[in-house]
């Protein structure tokens, strides 16, 4: 229950911030508004607000400095504001999930919610203070789960499933575990040290979701052509990073995208349907053009 109010009261701050700048008086109030939607007592005082300062800091990576001319607290700017917005959505959306029962009739969540979200605030501080991490694993071929020793180091969110991308210490190798294959976590005491060069942020920085082809492939120019239906969910939402566009005419986007070609990525265009094209490269083309001859198949 404590973790719950914390986590609610930090991002509310953020919100708040991110918004204008403010003084203690005014985020006390907004505070005391956040209470009643959530349910909990957020009021705070200035000692534990400093501490939020500090622990905002750590977990989310935003800076709240003060200003003495103003007499405001603010955001100082930040070179990773996406990064930072993706963070507070996922504690929004873990927030949601706690809200108070008064308020809960008028949410509506999807039956399949995923299981293990009881881990990834244990694990999530387990990551920023760099302690080991017993995990009790479980894939979906195995009928025993079986205990993995790992150094985690970063928690990604793909398609509603929060996965753990962590070292494996027996097989000294990066492996990602889906939170709702965790039976049990236990985070030790024993520290560990980050290896140089660790930059999680880029371990997907070339994939659609979840799968790496770091180092084992070369990352594709890859071109897809969309019809007018899916024009404007990919203009708005795009599948990369990279996506740029090439053409568009309204009722055709030609788009470009440097990338690897993933399993997840072949499952993500097939959902597509007839409204996209594959132009480049062939490979994916007759990889995507096979699969659809095996499903049409299925039907003949």
């Amino acid at each position: 229950m404590a973790h719950i109010k914390i986590q609610l009261r930090q991002s509310a701050i953020v919100k708040k911030l991110k918004k204008f700048p403010a003084t203690l008086k005014e985020i006390e109030s907004y505070l005391e508004l956040e209470s009643e939607i959530f349910g909990y007592n957020l009021i705070t005082c200035k000692k534990t607000f400093e501490r939020d300062i500090a622990s905002i800091r750590v977990v989310q990576g935003i800076s709240i400095a003060y200003d003495f001319s103003t007499k405001k607290y603010y955001i100082q700017d930040n070179q990773n504001n996406e990064h930072n917005n993706r963070m507070l959505e996922a504690f929004d959306t873990f927030n949601a999930l706690n809200l108070s029962i008064e308020l809960s009739k008028y949410l509506q969540f999807e039956n399949r919610k995923s299981a293990g979200m009881e881990y990834f605030l244990p694990l999530l501080n387990a990551i920023k203070n760099q302690k080991e991490v017993n995990l009790s694993y479980q894939t979906y071929w195995d009928k025993t789960p079986s205990i993995r020793k790992v150094e985690p180091y970063l928690l990604k969110e793909f398609n509603n499933r929060w996965y753990l991308i962590a070292k494996d210490i027996a097989k000294q190798a990066i492996r990602t575990y889906g939170l709702d294959r965790i039976t049990n976590s236990d985070v030790t005491k024993k520290k560990f040290i980050l290896p140089e060069n660790h930059h999680p942020e880029n371990y997907f920085k070339n994939s659609f979701g979840i799968i790496s082809r770091d180092g084992e492939q070369p990352i594709q120019t890859i071109i897809l052509l969309f019809d007018e239906q899916q024009a404007k969910y990919i203009k708005s939402m795009p599948l990369h990073a990279s996506q740029v566009i090439l053409k568009d005419t309204g009722d055709e986007l030609l788009i470009q995208l440097e990338m690897y070609i993933t399993f997840d990525f072949e499952m993500e265009l097939l959902s597509y349907g007839e409204h996209v094209e594959v132009i480049e490269p062939m490979v994916l083309r007759d990889s995507l053009k096979n699969k659809l001859q095996t499903a049409l198949d299925y039907y003949i």
